[in-house]
């Protein structure tokens, strides 16, 4: 069996714990050792300890230096948008200058927009773009991405959405978990029945079969875009043929979705901008993860989630960057992370639990476990920071990179 061994490690955070989500004061148990080391072989994380301990076990194992005080296990980022084209810059400045999101999007604006520019791309144009992407946020610590082809305005366009992702699946170092979200807002010059007759009937066995292995199937259940009864049809059609469904609501408006996602067995409710004490009671009984993204707000100018509260309720917790054309031009999870201690009232472990374990059992089912984590049998996907601790690395969010990522004990960058 041939084994390297990582370190020395100043400080190293495994964030190993029982396979379950963390909720409540389980957040806080980040696992942390001082003077430690990681066994990896094959891929996986074989042992965990000090380094002299592991040292003398694995006398004969290749030793490499991680190239920095504090390891963490790679961030895992389960929500982002990370398929488009086009520019969306005036857009921002509209906002800046008192023009709503709302507001916008009336105006041809908004989602409406990229779609269009979805719509005009070529596969190639699509993927190399969508690559670039993907390995920005490898330089950023995230070594598993969720992607969401959530642009397409018709079938053919959807299909192209999928087809660029399959090729950034072969090709991004990361781990790469797949989301359909169709029913994102009625495309231009769709009705509102037609396109989720489209959806499905033509869409979703397509999605279903597709190469690019989708496993999730998303929905936006927020005024203006689709009610909890649409929602609830379209993520039930796909529930039926195999793709587990997630939800965006609670954006900026409460309609039920988090009550609907909830009995629907959601991986994910996401957003959760405005949900109150009875969305935190609903999750809080549930297995759906609530992930929350504070960039958005931060994007937007927006009141923050509550995420304080929702860990005391008993809430599973996770973080991601929402990174997307319009709303979140916020790629960094180290950001989110930061935010969510500043603004949101999360401690430093809570944050990294947030998004780490906890945000790997936001895609479960489509990612090997424990990810997340740098327990023994997880994938061997890690970062090296040149901070001598966790609570210098979220005083440092606005900046901070990895020195380095490994993924599968391999370093990518």
């Amino acid at each position: 069996m041939s084994v390297r061994l990582y370190g020395p490690i100043r400080e190293l955070h495994t964030l190993a714990g029982d396979g379950a989500p963390r909720r409540r004061e389980a957040m806080r148990e980040t696992g942390k050792a001082e003077n430690a080391g990681i066994a990896v072989s094959n891929g996986r994380v074989l042992d965990v300890g000090s380094w002299g301990t592991l040292r003398r076990r694995f006398a004969d194992a290749e030793r490499v230096a991680v190239d920095g005080e504090l390891v963490t296990p790679g961030f895992v980022d389960p929500h982002t948008h990370l398929v488009w084209s086009g520019d969306r810059s005036d857009e921002f400045l509209r906002r800046c200058a008192g023009e709503s999101y709302q507001e916008i999007a009336k105006a041809g604006g908004g989602i409406a927009s990229t779609m269009r520019a979805v719509a005009s791309a070529s596969v190639a144009t699509l993927a190399a773009e969508t690559l670039e992407r993907a390995r920005l946020l490898l330089r950023l610590g995230t070594t598993t991405i969720e992607v969401k082809a959530s642009y397409g305005s018709s079938v053919e366009s959807c299909k192209r959405e999928l087809d660029a992702v399959a090729r950034v699946r072969r090709k991004a170092e990361q781990r790469v978990v797949v989301t359909f979200m169709g029913a994102h807002v009625v495309p231009p010059g769709w009705s509102r029945a037609k396109w989720i007759r489209a959806l499905v009937d033509d869409l979703l066995p397509l999605v279903a079969a597709h190469r690019a292995k989708v496993s999730f199937q998303d929905a936006f259940c927020e005024e203006g875009a689709f009610s909890v009864a649409e929602c609830r049809r379209v993520l039930d059609a796909g529930r039926r043929i195999g793709l587990v469904p997630k939800l965006h609501c609670d954006e900026f408006s409460a309609l039920g979705g988090v009550e609907m996602a909830c009995q629907l067995g959601a991986a994910s409710c996401d957003h959760l901008l405005v949900s109150g004490k009875r969305e935190f009671a609903a999750l809080a009984r549930s297995e759906t993860m609530a992930v929350v993204m504070p960039g958005t707000a931060f994007f937007l100018n927006k009141p923050y989630a509550r995420a304080r509260a929702m860990v005391d309720t008993g809430c599973a917790l996770a973080l991601g960057s929402d990174f997307n054309p319009g709303s979140a031009m916020t790629p960094s999870m180290l950001f989110a992370m930061g935010l969510a201690v500043s603004r949101m009232g999360l401690s430093a472990e809570e944050a990294l639990c947030a998004a780490t374990v906890n945000a790997a059992h936001a895609l479960r089912g489509a990612v090997p476990q424990p990810l997340g984590t740098l327990s023994s049998g997880a994938p061997a996907d890690f970062c090296a920071w040149r901070v001598a601790s966790l609570k210098e690395l979220v005083y440092g969010f606005a900046f901070l990179r990895p020195s380095a990522v490994f993924i599968s004990g391999r370093r990518v960058n």
